[in-house]
């Protein structure tokens, strides 16, 4: 008797989870929603409703969090709660904390949609053809996701991430590191120097400063961190190079598959150019900030391509199971962003650039590469903890001025842009290790801090290293 009320319980709390984890879906897709309704009405009543959601989520959300993103949700929660509170903050500080890192939520719900071309076009298949000998190399493997992954994110930010994932199904290679750090990094790198990324914006309205004149030293910084990328990963590519050899089957292929396969790799390849294309179209001819470009894009973009190759079905298909699987999925990140994003609004309220530039000089004198480590460092720390880098980053650019800590302009933008970057690998807060980490299914704290701490630690030493041998 005991069983059977058991398991009639069982039976009766599966349909319960799931239409909570459609409502988790419908509510945060609704949310992703709500930032683009945000971008073209510039209303206080939708600002306040979405403010609202936010909150409701991260109320109904929290409690069914386990491990560490729970642990480092409450912590943020907590903090900033008691650092509006101890500032007194007006309740319209409150609510405009709560919508910091929406952005980040919209661009983590979108972007996968456009892989819906790739994952039902039959690139994959076409990639494993053409490309099987080099897609199964581990070098090719890593270095290719890497570079092609900041090639893309220098235009698609957090986009190019779900691409590069969908491509690297193409290899046999199945180890979650090697493909996590060669997206996370390339991706971090692009931070560097890409004019379409936050931090490039932000240090350029801040600092007197143009593009042109910080862009050159900023690529060198991606070389540098592309080398020391490969070299610490090189143990566990040779280890995989070893695995690969002895797994290894002779496959015969056709050479009509293989024309037909080049066919449509250069089908994929004209998507992704097109896709490239139309955001740089859509930012000359509109005022359009480059997050709402993507979001549209995603959402655009896959429904027309699946409507012109008369697969409007499959298409509503991947929809419908993005909506009701994988966003609930993403639940513990998506309360991660926003609880971050209310910490980072209550931690702006703290004015600490004084303080820096009086300890800083007091700790250092006249050593300036000492003074540059200390503030990279600053950065990559509070992003281990959850802060997201453009946060530590805004304090830094609207308080300290270079000059009185000894800095160039050029230097202490390139400083920051890279700090900005290398945080990003690092952030257990960062979208594009959150998504992989999805993906995947590793452990975030997996994908940004136990694989890259020595990657992040050793370019946060030799950036400002580099600042000061070309003399910027």
């Amino acid at each position: 008797m005991h069983a059977q009320t058991s398991s009639s319980s069982i039976q009766t709390a599966e349909p319960t989870l799931r239409i909570q984890e459609k409502l988790q879906g419908i509510f945060i897709g609704l949310l992703a929603c709500g930032y683009i309704l945000l971008q073209f009405f510039h209303e206080h009543w939708l600002e306040t409703g979405l403010s609202i959601i936010i909150g409701l989520i991260i109320v109904a959300i929290l409690p069914i969090l386990r491990g560490s993103t729970m642990i480092v949700s409450v912590v943020l929660l907590v903090s900033g709660i008691l650092l509006f509170s101890l500032n007194r903050a007006p309740v319209q500080q409150w609510l405009d904390g709560f919508r910091i890192n929406l952005t980040l939520v919209a661009l983590f719900i979108f972007s996968p949609l456009l892989g819906i071309p790739i994952k039902i076009g039959g690139y994959v298949q076409a990639l494993k053809v053409v490309c099987k000998n080099k897609m199964d190399h581990p070098y090719f493997f890593f270095l290719g996701s890497s570079m092609l992954t900041h090639l893309l994110g220098t235009v698609l930010n957090i986009g190019s991430t779900a691409i590069v994932y969908h491509l690297s199904t193409a290899s046999k290679i199945r180890v979650p590191r090697l493909l996590a750090d060669g997206i996370s990094r390339g991706f971090g790198s692009a931070i560097f120097w890409s004019p379409y990324f936050a931090a490039m914006a932000l240090v350029l309205s801040q600092l007197p400063i143009t593009w042109s004149s910080i862009v050159l030293p900023s690529i060198g910084l991606v070389l540098i961190s592309f080398i020391v990328s490969l070299l610490i990963d090189l143990p566990i590519i040779r280890q995989v190079t070893v695995e690969n050899a002895l797994d290894d089957e002779d496959e015969n292929i056709h050479s009509t598959t293989r024309t037909s396969g080049i066919k449509k790799v250069v089908e994929l390849f004209t998507i992704l150019f097109a896709i490239m294309a139309l955001i740089l179209v859509i930012e000359k001819l509109f005022a359009f900030g480059m997050v709402l470009i993507i979001c549209l894009v995603s959402l655009v973009f896959s429904f027309v391509w699946c409507m012109l190759a008369g697969k409007t079905g499959e298409y509503a298909r991947e929809l419908r199971d993005h909506t009701f699987l994988a966003i609930p999925r993403m639940k513990k990140e998506v309360v991660l962003f926003l609880v971050a994003g209310f910490f980072s609004s209550a931690l702006s309220h703290v004015n600490l650039g004084n303080f820096l530039v009086e300890q800083l000089n007091y700790g250092f004198g006249s050593f300036v590469i000492g003074k540059a480590c200390c503030l990279s460092l600053i950065v990559v720390l509070s992003a281990m903890i959850g802060l997201h880098p453009i946060i530590m980053i805004s304090i830094f650019v609207t308080t300290i001025h270079p000059e009185l800590i000894g800095m160039s302009t050029a230097y202490f933008a390139v400083l920051l842009l890279g700090s900005f970057g290398i945080a990003n690998v690092i952030s257990p807060a960062s979208g594009a290790n959150n998504l992989l980490a999805n993906v995947l299914q590793v452990d975030i704290l997996d994908v940004s801090i136990r694989w890259n701490r020595k990657y992040v630690f050793i370019m946060a030493l030799i950036l400002p290293l580099y600042l000061q041998l070309i003399h910027l």
